[in-house]
């Protein structure tokens, strides 16, 4: 019976993502619709994609010099999925984390976090964020609800506290694309794996909680294609990471999967693909 089917695929697909109970998602025949079919959407989410698949040995060119702000924010997440118009992450920290993400000009490194991230508002649950040049929009929806707006704001003025530092305005503020900011355009450019790299983001949380893994996203160049690396000091195999990417509830719908040893293969989505490489 079709009702049953949905009921079942429905809870093992909240089991895999660690959707909260009274989570929505929009459906397509009988299965949930995991990934967003916008293409401004599709090329936000792929930047958001390889700044949180980083790490310490391989920082997203747009981390800051000698941290982790935002290698360290998977720790911090509860579950990703998308609503209608929306990206949604819920976390424990939701002012924290879209601190780490709002861009910021380091005197040393130029721009680190998402040029062209912008606030929109936030309430005592929900901080909401756009980004200017491709128009994707970012929820992050926090555990905890602050008793009153007054005690939002000061929690959301403390952890953006260091964007303001020496008295600087933040570069959140300004309510155009800065020319700096500009300048790293091919970030949110529209290429051949960015459904790829938006439909890894979605399924991302297993490969970080269930699995363990801390994965990175290496971009690839004319000798060298783009790859998804990680450690293998998990008991994780490399063929349930595939297995979960491609066959499960949650697989990527019309990705296909090419081995080339029992530790790495190429993952191909439309015309895009990457490496996934596990490593010991």
């Amino acid at each position: 019976m079709p009702h049953t089917t949905d009921k079942r695929i429905r809870k093992e697909v909240g089991r895999l993502l660690y959707l909260p109970e009274n989570a929505t998602l929009q459906v397509t025949g009988n299965r949930p619709a995991l990934d967003p079919t916008d293409r401004g959407q599709l090329a936000f989410q792929a930047l958001l994609f390889e700044c949180l698949m980083s790490n310490r040995e391989h920082p997203h060119p747009l981390e800051q010099p000698r941290k982790s702000a935002m290698a360290s924010i998977s720790g911090y997440l509860n579950s990703i999925f998308h609503q209608p118009g929306h990206l949604e992450i819920h976390t424990n920290t939701a002012c924290r984390v879209a601190s780490r993400l709002l861009p910021f000009h380091h005197e040393d490194h130029g721009v680190c976090g998402i040029p062209g991230l912008r606030l929109i508002t936030f309430t005592c649950r929900r901080v909401s964020l756009v980004h200017l040049p491709t128009q994707g929009r970012l929820d992050f929806v926090d555990s905890h609800r602050w008793q009153g707006a007054d005690i939002a704001r000061m929690v959301f003025r403390q952890e953006t506290s260091w964007h303001q530092r020496d008295g600087r305005s933040p570069l959140w503020h300004q309510p155009r694309l800065t020319d700096q900011e500009a300048a790293h355009h091919e970030y949110w450019a529209y290429t051949s794996s960015t459904p790829l790299r938006s439909a890894l983001l979605m399924r991302s949380m297993p490969l970080w909680y269930h699995f363990d893994l801390t994965p990175a996203w290496i971009t690839g160049h004319p000798t060298r294609p783009d790859r998804l690396t990680w450690d293998s000091h998990s008991d994780t195999d490399h063929s349930q990471v595939v297995d979960l990417l491609t066959r499960s509830e949650i697989r990527i719908p019309g990705a296909r999967f090419h081995p080339k040893t029992p530790c790495s293969g190429t993952l191909e989505l439309g015309t895009g693909s990457g490496q996934l490489i596990s490593t010991s």
